[in-house]
């Protein structure tokens, strides 16, 4: 069969194209756009057909994209990239996870087997796989262990582009994640991991760069000899869970350009969807500033008569470092000019940085983005937590939007964490636990405005000390909270405790 399927072109050629505007490489947007570089019909043709000349036949001479545009022969290319997107995708994954977020659950033992998990190299898994799914849309976790390695699992993230799903409705039934191993002129061997509800199954395959080719034994290459010894040849894991030990999370929903795409409808949406234009057109804006820069720099022209010869055969030079020269009646047309003419070009700088500011702020508010996020220039100066959430409002809803497919991502994970942790390695955790989880505010109030709203809340009676703790120190445990609690009350002076006002009785009407 036919590898990757064939059903998934589109994706793959679209991820190909966001990929190469995440990686920031000229090469790889080149081949993406170029008419030439790749055997496979390139995105310029597919999506500009109308730009081919009048009356010619076949596919488009010439791409409208600059990163299309043929380089002329001889020449050096000199076109500039901005890492624009992938500093969105950054941004996206600081707003995520720039705090590692808090799992809880009502039960002791499940609770500190979540603790457990959540550690520095969790962060960085979860910081990572949020940035590639803003890149290109989606991503997977998967729950991996080794008993050698580590004394728990832990999740690792896969790439869209090796990854195959499988749908029931709108909920990933199960996928199949790939992985080339060896590859050259002769033959591609793939390694093939399922993930089905209670099961984790295992094939090696040999074909060729486009088919999957037959599969044989896993004990027949080095690099997967140990699942052979695992789980023998039939290299199937039984899980015993309930759930997938994978999840996918859709960057955003819906998908505006595969909604008619039947296996691809349920992918996510990429921060780059809609603005490949824009960015294109950015990277041409600063490739034409710097050409002004360098047609700006300083020349001089003068004369022959004023160079110095070497000899014959070795050419002439003109030594800049010379204070005089004396000039010869009758060489020159204008007897009161020296000869040398001075040629320096206008550095269009108000323009160019006009023009990309304006394409940078466009970019930005499409891909749902505040430009204060990225330091961009405010009205004012924010001073206070009121006024960053202002500021920042846009980044903060795609923020909370986000949160939404990546809340019942995590708690799914986390419950296959918590299963394999039983099964594999016998830690004490309840199955049937829930598991809450709590994404970090954005934008945290300074410790004077905290204080200013507790004292207010403390005032009108609103709040328990035991609240106030807990919302000042959010990170802290029901134990840690309660025992700062009574510290509080016990440092406090004896105080009786205030008189209740008289109650009133109702005038008895007289008979």
């Amino acid at each position: 069969m036919a590898w990757p399927p064939p059903e998934l072109d589109p994706v793959a050629r679209k991820l190909t194209e966001w990929s190469a505007w995440y990686s920031g490489d000229g090469d790889a947007l080149v081949s993406v756009y170029s008419l030439a570089g790749s055997s496979t019909t390139p995105l310029s043709q597919t999506f500009f057909q109308s730009d081919k000349a009048y009356g010619s036949p076949g596919p488009a001479t010439a791409a409208r994209t600059f990163w299309g545009q043929p380089l002329t022969p001889g020449t050096v290319r000199t076109k500039l990239h901005v890492p624009v997107a992938s500093d969105i995708a950054e941004l996206s994954a600081n707003l995520l996870f720039g705090e590692m977020p808090t799992f809880t659950s009502t039960d002791s033992a499940t609770q500190k087997a979540l603790d457990a998990f959540q550690t520095d190299g969790m962060h960085a898994s979860l910081r990572e796989a949020a940035e590639t799914t803003s890149a290109l849309g989606s991503g997977f976790l998967k729950v991996v262990w080794d008993e050698s390695l580590s004394d728990r699992p832990w999740l690792c993230p896969v790439p869209p582009e090796q990854a195959v799903p499988t749908w029931s409705w709108d909920r990933l039934l199960g996928v199949t994640f790939w992985t080339c191993l060896h590859q050259d002129d002769d033959s591609t061997i793939r390694l093939l991991e399922c993930h089905e509800i209670g099961s984790i199954s295992y094939g090696l395959y040999e074909g060729t760069p486009t088919e999957l080719g037959e599969r044989i034994p896993l004990s027949s290459f080095e690099g997967t000899q140990h699942l052979a010894q695992l789980y023998g040849e039939a290299s199937v894991m039984l899980t015993g869970l309930p759930w997938l030990t994978a999840a996918y999370v859709p960057n955003v929903k819906p998908h505006r350009i595969w909604r008619g795409i039947r296996c691809a409808a349920n992918l996510g949406r990429s921060d780059f969807s809609g603005i490949e234009l824009l960015m294109d057109a950015l990277d041409e804006t600063y490739t034409s500033w710097m050409r002004d820069v360098r047609l700006g720099k300083s020349r001089i022209i003068v004369p022959s008569s004023m160079l110095d010869t070497e000899g014959p055969g070795k050419g002439a030079r003109l030594d800049l470092e010379r204070e005089a020269f004396v000039g010869m009646e009758g060489m020159l047309s204008d007897p009161n000019s020296s000869g040398i003419t001075l040629n320096q070009f206008n550095i269009r700088v108000a323009e160019h940085q006009a023009t990309a500011e304006t394409l940078f702020e466009q970019i930005v508010s499409s891909a749902g983005y505040s430009v204060q996020s990225f330091g961009g220039k405010g009205d004012v100066a924010a001073v206070t937590a009121t006024e960053v959430q202002a500021r920042k409002e846009q980044s903060l809803n795609t923020r909370s939007q986000k949160i939404l497919y990546w809340r019942p991502a995590l708690q799914h994970l986390f419950q296959a964490l918590l299963g394999i942790d039983r099964q594999v390695f016998g830690h004490r955790s309840a199955p049937e636990a829930g598991i809450d989880v709590a994404f970090p505010v954005a934008v945290q109030p300074s410790m004077q405005e905290q204080a200013q709203t507790l004292s207010l809340l403390a005032t009108a009676e609103a709040m328990s000390i035991f609240l106030r703790v807990q919302t000042l120190h959010p990170t802290w445990t029901k134990a840690e909270v309660q025992v700062e609690t009574d510290r509080i009350l016990a440092e406090r002076p004896n105080k009786a405790p205030a008189a209740r006002p008289a109650q009133v009785q109702p005038a008895i009407p007289p008979q």
